[in-house]
Formats: structure tokens, C-alpha cells, sequence
């Protein structure tokens, strides 16, 4: 992984600024998830590492769905509840991750980094599908809804 490496796609864009930008930040955070990953090929995966990335993660889905949220309320976007939970699912994901490295951390001594690397896999795993999937899924309808609104709003 020398080379640049980015996980955006254009498919991925909503043509909302402030959300495009975000969804990009979160690309990052997968990428440096991912290069935690492949780094473990030189130097041990630490207990450190995988809890920053959940952190880092957490703070920011955190303040980006906050304004996603805000956006869906502003334009009275109709499935803004099954979204949510959507969001919410993903937020007690990461607990899930919180609670199975403190598995890890008990065995650690007797297994070594191997189990934390197996976390940071597991980890980098979800958030890449899930974010992609996101977007291209629930977040394109919403996106799509919105672009109706504003048509309908420039038509009167």
C-alpha cells in the first residue's frame, strides 16, 4: 500500500456538498483502518491502535449524522426514521467492537496481538461495506428526495 490509495468512488456522490465531504473523511478513516491492517505484515496490531480507529470512527459518524440528520428534518424527508435507526445500528456496531476487544484484552497475554489484528480486520471490514453501502443505498434515496424537493420548490 506505497502508493495513494483512495476508497472514494464517484458513484458515491450526492451532489451535497457538506455530506459529500464528510463521506469522504470516512473513506479516510477506512483507508487508515485498512493500512493498520496491512501494516501488521512489519510490527504487531496494539490493543492502542484498534481503539483509536474505533474512537476516530465513532467522533465522526457522530458529527455526520448529526448534519445528515438535520438535512433530512430540514427537507421532511419521509423514511428519516428507518434512516436513523439505520444510523444507530452502525453506533451499536461500534460498542459491539468495543466489547469483543476487551474479550481480546483479557486473552492477551495468552494469544498475543494476533486477536487485535483479528479485531482491526474484522473492524476494517464492516466500516468499508457498510459506509459504501450506505451511501450508494439509503443515503442515494435520500439524495434523490431531496433534488425532488428543490425541483417541486423552483417550479412555484
Amino acid at each position: 500500500m506505497n502508493e495513494k490509495v483512495n476508497l472514494w468512488k464517484p458513484e458515491y456522490m450526492l451532489d451535497i456538498d457538506i455530506i459529500d465531504e464528510q463521506h469522504k473523511g470516512f473513506f479516510d478513516l477506512c483507508l487508515k483502518s485498512a493500512m493498520l491492517c496491512e501494516s501488521a505484515r512489519n510490527k504487531p496490531v496494539q490493543l492502542s491502535d484498534v481503539i483509536h480507529l474505533i474512537y476516530d470512527m465513532r467522533g465522526y459518524a457522530f458529527r455526520h449524522f448529526f448534519t445528515e440528520e438535520a438535512l433530512l428534518l430540514k427537507y421532511a424527508y419521509p423514511k428519516i426514521y428507518g434512516h436513523m435507526s439505520q444510523h444507530d445500528i452502525f453506533l451499536r456496531t461500534l460498542q459491539e467492537f468495543t466489547a469483543e476487544l476487551h474479550v481480546e484484552m483479557a486473552k492477551a497475554e495468552k494469544v498475543g496481538p494476533e486477536g487485535f489484528l483479528a479485531s482491526a480486520n474484522h473492524i476494517n471490514g464492516y466500516l468499508t461495506n457498510w459506509w459504501g453501502e450506505h451511501i450508494l443505498n439509503t443515503d442515494q434515496d435520500y439524495a434523490r428526495f431531496m433534488r425532488e424537493q428543490k425541483g417541486k420548490a423552483a417550479k412555484t
